[in-house]
């Protein structure tokens, strides 16, 4: 009796991980010849972005649309996969590694700095070579089956461009002159009251009409002050501090006190212009890989549609 009940549980405990894996690798879709599992649509939820403990979180309806969008996606990656194989795509070995080159090249990065970046995020090397790997098939088939039929035409740019126009529109920008009152490098409190006084008379003299430039000059020769025609400038282009003084000033209007460590400012705006529109041919390569870039995302939509028509798909999950 007690070797019966031995040699029962002993199959109980052998069948219930071939439970398990049944139940984690049951069937999620049938994609022509193709299967994709349980497994491989949690596999892909864990890649989403749900915070800890996330899905858990979710209600019952919510998680369940979660996976019927992972499980649209992985069956949208398996016809990709099937229709690079019936078009004989490839990548090779070299193009991998050109590919890794750029990484490194626009992130300034070595490749051992990448590895432990990678390493930092939970993925080994091999796997991101593998998505490199996927990305680059992806971007040869749609170059194939899509790209080459996208066209964009000149007086769609031209639409586009007016349309759109005050985005090309160049920051406004504005003319300003400075005179300064320097402060030592550690001055006393004296020194700064000194010399705030000295800055203030001058800003009542400014603002009673007395011309800017000469009474720049007339203090640069007493040595208390410095300064003169700064140049052009667009907006953020200043010291924060420069720029709140002169938010809102009018062209010809001259700042209050700007009082930063290195000395006591009084700005003048000498002139303002608007900015103005860039020119189309200018701008005429942009536009066209903007619209480019949606026709062809349209014309992936549609691609991948008609890949689903005309596959067998059956899901189960």
């Amino acid at each position: 009796m007690n070797r019966f009940f031995a040699l029962s549980t002993l199959l109980l405990l052998l069948l219930c991980p071939l439970a398990q894996a049944e139940t984690v690798n049951r069937i999620a879709a049938v994609v022509n010849n193709d299967i994709i599992t349980i497994y491989q649509v949690d596999r892909e939820l864990e890649k989403r972005q749900f915070g800890e403990g996330g899905l858990a979180k979710l209600s019952p309806q919510a998680l369940d649309e979660v996976r019927q969008r992972a499980l649209s996606s992985l069956i949208e990656e398996t016809l990709v996969e099937q229709r690079v194989k019936e078009l004989g795509i490839a990548v090779t070995g070299d193009e991998i590694e050109a590919a890794i080159g750029d990484v490194l090249m626009q992130n300034q990065l070595t490749r051992a700095e990448l590895i432990e970046a990678l390493k930092l995020q939970g993925m080994d090397f091999d796997v991101y070579q593998d998505n490199l790997r996927k990305q680059i098939l992806r971007y040869k088939l749609l170059g194939r089956e899509v790209k080459s039929k996208v066209d964009v035409s000149n007086q769609e740019m031209l639409d586009y461009f007016r349309e759109h126009i005050e985005d090309y529109r160049q920051n406004p920008t504005m003319h300003i002159a400075r005179i300064g009152f320097p402060l030592p490098e550690k001055p006393s409190s004296a020194q700064v009251e000194a010399t705030r006084s000295t800055a203030a008379g001058a800003l009542a003299r400014l603002q009673a009409g007395e011309d800017f430039f000469v009474l720049l000059l007339e203090y640069s020769s007493e040595q208390s002050a410095e300064g003169g025609d700064m140049g052009t400038f667009g907006a953020g282009e200043l010291t924060p501090a420069f720029d709140r003084a002169l938010t809102g000033l009018e062209e010809g209007a001259v700042s209050g006190l700007v009082e930063t460590p290195d000395g006591i400012h009084i700005l003048k705006v000498l002139g303002r212009q608007a900015g103005s529109v860039r020119q189309f041919d200018a701008v005429k390569g942009e536009i066209s890989k903007t619209l480019t870039e949606q026709k062809t995302d349209e014309a992936f939509k549609s691609w991948a549609e008609g890949l689903r028509k005309s596959a067998y798909i059956d899901v189960r999950l």
